[in-house]
């Protein structure tokens, strides 16, 4: 499950109940889309079924050029060695591609009436709420297992797969969001992992 978060805004050191309250920001399709491929990128079945279909297509195309000079038709050996040949080099280009073009028509499909919304984030002590025209969700602070950071992005993922995406870009206020995420690793160990160079490949 996937909803879209606003950033942080008031963040005090004495951890007082309402750390938060009410900060608005609006998440494009970029943001989800972003989301979506960094996911893909971390799971291992889409991980492997690239790796796979590439091997499975350059083969196959080698062993139809193989056939078809076995037979005598130099042209059709010639046409599937090129193809081949492209997929060998270019396949990863065209599932990076293709990739994109799906989750973006699923974004599109799916989050359409999110998208350019404004969305609204609470903390307090225990829970973190985002809350915007779709409705409201809260997640306690204890249930967020994992916390993944590039470049651009907080992805703060619970044990139930509910996301919340936190957009750097988009707020005031990146070193009280930092200090927050420090706090969810050290009180609740949520995990970290930081890769600030991730990029869609």
């Amino acid at each position: 499950m996937l909803k879209n978060v606003c950033s942080y805004d008031e963040l005090d050191n004495s951890r007082h109940q309402e750390i938060l309250n009410g900060n608005n920001m609006t998440l494009d399709e970029n943001d989800f889309l972003t989301f979506q491929l960094y996911t893909a990128s971390k799971t291992p079945r889409i991980k492997k079924a690239r790796i796979r279909n590439w091997i499975i297509v350059t083969l196959a195309s080698l062993c139809l050029a193989y056939l078809f000079y076995e037979s005598g038709n130099v042209i059709l050996g010639n046409y599937f060695l090129i193809v081949a040949g492209l997929s060998a080099t270019l396949y990863p280009f065209y599932t990076r591609w293709w990739y994109r073009k799906h989750y973006l028509k699923y974004i599109r499909d799916t989050y359409k009436n999110r998208i350019g919304e404004q969305c609204e984030l609470d903390i307090d002590e225990n829970t973190i709420g985002a809350k915007d025209s779709t409705g409201i969700v809260k997640i306690n602070k204890s249930e967020i297992k994992e916390i993944n950071e590039i470049k651009d992005y907080y992805f703060l993922k619970a044990r139930t797969g509910t996301t919340l995406i936190i957009s750097k870009v988009k707020t005031d206020e990146i070193e009280k969001i930092e200090n927050e995420v420090k706090f969810l690793v050290e009180k609740f160990g949520a995990k970290h992992n930081i890769e600030l160079n991730w990029k869609w490949k």
